[in-house]
């Protein structure tokens, strides 16, 4: 005779929500290439800036040193900085490094895309 098997009096309720908090922890994206050589570095004091002037911190740098070092780039150098996600209506932004250096990073009218990835290439992202 096959055992008989009891189920549980009570089902614990599950919660299903969303935590719309968890779903704004997102990253800003900046690939950028160099198609000069020059002198590079970057300063933690560098932003996304966006239309209603509100900041987003840079996160992580990779294959730049970090202020207040310098580094010699060649041409075709590329370079990543991650940064906070931007906000949810936010259309366009600018990458600022604010800092009073010689050569500071400072582009400008960046459109907001879908993916929040971005290549940027030197010359057409202007240092000062």
């Amino acid at each position: 005779m096959p055992a008989t098997i009891l189920l549980p009096a009570l089902k614990p309720e599950i919660d299903l929500a969303i935590d719309t908090a968890a779903l704004e922890e997102r990253s800003t994206i900046v690939h950028c290439t160099l198609t000069v050589a020059c002198l590079l570095r970057i300063s933690p004091q560098t932003f996304l800036v966006q239309e209603d002037g509100s900041r987003r911190a840079l996160l992580h740098a990779y294959r730049i040193v970090q202020a207040p070092a310098w580094d010699f780039a060649g041409p075709d150098h590329n370079f990543t900085l991650v940064f906070e996600g931007l906000g949810r209506t936010c259309r366009a932004f600018d990458l600022v490094e604010d800092v009073q250096e010689p050569y500071p990073f400072h582009f400008t009218g960046i459109a907001r895309n879908g993916s929040d990835v971005y290549h940027l290439e030197y010359p057409n992202f202007p240092f000062g």
